[in-house]
């Protein structure tokens, strides 16, 4: 798939975005515990983006964070979860099923195989394995794991629309004199029609009239 400039600076942007939030992780006093917002920026890189997006999105985010704000010791497998933070959702996303649906599925499948299992277990290994079992450790964690999933979450769904009117205005605009694609009306295509016809057009989103302003 090709990939537009703008669409690259747009992804830029939420891993800047991803290590800015860093510094605003929760850690639970004495503890391994904590409360992150750095899910938002990677999971919307890989639903709008996809996976290969999240992926590298997740991995800077995390990398950077661990250099400019350690909160610790940098730990392999976290990282690692972080971008896959970002493959999820840009696999959900081709289900089709409506659009919040996707979110809300990709959000915990994201928190069950990434924050719930890989970190909890590359927490456990590293500053619990002589002191617990795995399934004592886990069992502590989900409470927090559970308000972690809500906040993001809602946090995620309450930005959307501002997300998407940055993104996606002036990207319909841009395709507005371009013939129907997949045999759908105008109306009928979503947000997710629009950024990948775009970026298999090469059309920057932020390009009001696209094609047609360069043929004047």
């Amino acid at each position: 798939m090709k990939i537009s400039a703008k669409s690259i600076a747009y992804v830029g942007m939420l891993a800047a975005i991803n290590v800015i939030l860093n510094t605003f992780t929760i850690t639970m006093p004495g503890s391994s515990y904590a409360l992150s917002f750095t899910y938002i920026p990677t999971f919307l890189a890989g639903f709008y983006f996809g996976p290969f997006a999240g992926f590298m999105v997740g991995l800077i985010g995390d990398v950077l964070g661990c250099i400019i704000w350690p909160k610790g010791a940098w730990i392999p497998l976290i990282t690692l979860a972080s971008a896959l933070m970002g493959v999820i959702p840009g696999l959900i996303r081709e289900i089709k099923v409506d659009e919040r649906v996707r979110l809300v599925l990709s959000y915990i499948i994201v928190y069950v195989v990434c924050s719930m299992w890989l970190n909890t277990f590359a927490l456990w290994s590293v500053y619990a394995a002589t002191k617990k079992t795995f399934w004592v450790y886990l069992a502590a964690r989900i409470p927090l794991q559970i308000t972690n999933l809500i906040l993001n979450m809602w946090i995620g769904l309450a930005t959307l629309p501002f997300f998407k009117q940055l993104l996606f205005t002036r990207s319909k605009a841009a395709c507005a004199a371009r013939s129907a694609f997949d045999g759908k009306p105008s109306e009928e295509r979503s947000n997710l029609d629009w950024l990948k016809y775009n970026e298999e057009q090469q059309i920057d989103p932020s390009t009001e009239q696209g094609d047609e302003s360069s043929s004047k």
